[in-house]
């Protein structure tokens, strides 16, 4: 079995989706945002030394997951880990627009930045969330679905940690959707749930359950301005079905995952908040996944 994570001779592009749970969910856990952190860090580091690549999508808010994985890069070596080639930020419009030319130049030198088109159709740019209106609330979520879908596309695993269950600025948790479309697009899924978030949700639903999170009513009751968005996209024709989500992931199950690990090795991946158990389970399963698909 091969050690490295490379197919044919190229890097394994490993998606990692994360977004920071409630805290109220993490304190019950006995974790914080330091620990997701922390796992973060270590998937990506060790995905990187293995000669893999990672992509990641999301903003370039301060102090955020996008941030902490540019500082690793910066820590390391560019021998060792190499930035730009193997590190790829998916951005969705409009947050590109913001980048100034020096933002660019230094971003560069640790990342490649995939700015993802607006849908057709979109308005030149959106106003700051506070003012927007529910048409561009619709044209911002259905650019988060555009990046996510173009990403997809690139990978060959992908691995979810934490994340949000509402609040999104999306018709669907982002975690979420990343996980739905790694399923429809047959890529191998690997779900850490045990610090909570998407990541419990997620892994409840594989095993068969119906997670009150993957519903509308859910969503509607604890994601702000949810029914506005939620109507207007009625309204176009392009609302989720929350019926079709859930089922979706029940159909898949552990089996549909997909991932070169056991049903026993997924399920303790569902349940562990031990980052090495963590690390040690998703490289035995990225290793399998890279042999299998060498020649």
């Amino acid at each position: 079995m091969t050690e490295t994570l490379t197919d044919s001779g190229h890097h394994l592009v490993v998606g990692v989706s994360v977004s920071k749970p409630a805290a109220d969910e993490l304190v019950e856990l006995g974790l914080s945002d330091l620990h997701v952190r922390h796992a973060f860090i270590e998937i990506v580091r060790h995905v990187l030394a293995l000669d893999g690549s990672i992509a990641y999508g999301g903003d370039l808010r301060a102090a955020g997951y996008t941030e902490s994985l540019f500082d690793l890069v910066r820590a390391y070596n560019p021998r060792d880990l190499a930035g730009p080639e193997r590190v790829t930020a998916y951005l969705a419009w409009p947050i590109g627009l913001a980048l100034t030319p020096a933002q660019r130049a230094d971003l560069a030198n640790v990342a490649t930045l995939e700015e993802v088109p607006p849908p057709d159709g979109a308005p030149a740019t959106l106003p700051p969330i506070p003012e927007r209106n529910a048409d561009e609330l619709l044209w911002n979520s259905l650019s988060l679905t555009k990046m996510r879908q173009h990403m997809t596309a690139a990978l060959a695993a992908r691995v979810i940690l934490g994340g949000r269950v509402s609040g999104q600025q999306g018709l669907l948790p982002g975690v979420i959707e990343e996980a739905a479309l790694a399923i429809g697009a047959e890529k191998p899924l690997y779900v850490a749930g045990g610090f909570g978030g998407c990541g419990r949700v997620l892994a409840a639903a594989l095993k068969g359950a119906a997670p009150e999170e993957l519903t509308l009513e859910y969503q509607l009751d604890h994601t702000p301005r949810y029914r506005e968005l939620h109507d207007q996209a009625v309204s176009a024709g392009v609302a989720p079905s929350f019926d079709a989500l859930g089922q979706l992931l029940h159909n898949a199950g552990i089996e549909g995952l997909n991932n070169g690990l056991s049903q026993a090795e997924n399920e303790r991946l569902f349940d562990t908040d031990d980052v090495d158990e963590v690390v040690a389970l998703l490289l035995r399963g990225l290793r399998q996944v890279a042999s299998t698909r060498s020649p």
